[in-house]
Formats: structure tokens, C-alpha cells, sequence
């Protein structure tokens, strides 16, 4: 069994809200995770991951087309398959 990716974030209220990394999509240059809120994994959120200082940061897209090219990507794995 594979052991999940969990991240937490602080929200607007300072409370840590953890979220299940779904999957990694790589496109061209740039890394996305598909994160979804523990207990809620019907809902996913995309975030570019960049590299700060050497740790990963999380940074939420907002860019429509963006969020669609990912998505797409992501979706692309499963027609492969």
C-alpha cells in the first residue's frame, strides 16, 4: 500500500487545514500538485510547486487557462492507460 503525500496549510482563520497530494503533473518546465482537503477528496485544488530556498512551496493557481492545461494534462494520464 502507498503511503500518501500530506500537506498542511494555514487558513484565513490560522487553523492547519491538511490536504492529500492526488498527484504531480509536470508540464514542460513547471510542477503542479492536485491537493484535496482530508475528508473532502471530492474537491481538488491545483497549486504550482516552486522551489524556495530550497523547500517546496505551494502557490495556488488562479489563472483559468492555467488550471484547464493541468487538469488536461492530468486527465491525459488516464488515456494512456
Amino acid at each position: 500500500m502507498e503511503d500518501k503525500k500530506i500537506v498542511t496549510f494555514v487558513d484565513e482563520d490560522g487553523k492547519n487545514v491538511d490536504f492529500e497530494v492526488v498527484d504531480i503533473v509536470k508540464i514542460e518546465e513547471d510542477k503542479y500538485a492536485l491537493l484535496a482537503p482530508i475528508g473532502e477528496e471530492d474537491d481538488a485544488f491545483v497549486y504550482k510547486v516552486v522551489e524556495v530556498d530550497g523547500k517546496e512551496e505551494y502557490i495556488e493557481v488562479e489563472d483559468d487557462e492555467e488550471f484547464e492545461r493541468v487538469l488536461e494534462e492530468y486527465d491525459s494520464q488516464f488515456d494512456e492507460e
